[in-house]
């Protein structure tokens, strides 16, 4: 089974993805930031990891930059709602640090879990 791990402080928009995915039979973990993020993804490995961008603590530049390090930025995928700028404005920068995809909130669910599922199929 594929495993997923979603990381966004919005514990709304972490259960409504985690049981999107559930639905489509993944194994799916959830983390509220890059801190807590951190402490799972160096002890297991996952097949994706979708992670907003403004978070506290440990934010989604920092997860991204370091799952770059680890050779993993190819699975994964970028959200933002925004912040300060524009949603596009984090996501653009997101982009720099090669991630495999990037979506505005609210995402679109379907072309999202298109995503993950090619992520998957490119890393059998």
């Amino acid at each position: 089974m594929s495993t997923i791990l979603i990381i966004d402080d919005n514990e709304d928009f972490n259960l409504m993805l985690k049981s999107a995915m559930e639905i489509d039979g993944y194994d799916v973990e959830t983390a509220s930031n890059g801190k807590e993020a951190k402490a799972l993804y160096q002890n297991k490995k996952y097949d994706v990891i979708i992670t907003d961008i403004i978070m506290p603590d440990v934010d989604g530049y920092e997860v991204i930059l370091d799952l770059r390090r680890m050779g993993m930025s190819d699975r994964t995928i970028a959200v933002s709602g925004g912040g300060r700028t524009a949603a596009e404005d984090y996501l653009v920068t997101a982009q720099h640090f090669d991630v495999a995809a990037t979506f505005d909130k609210p995402v679109d669910l379907q072309a999202l879990t298109s995503k993950v599922q090619e992520i998957i199929q490119n890393h059998k």
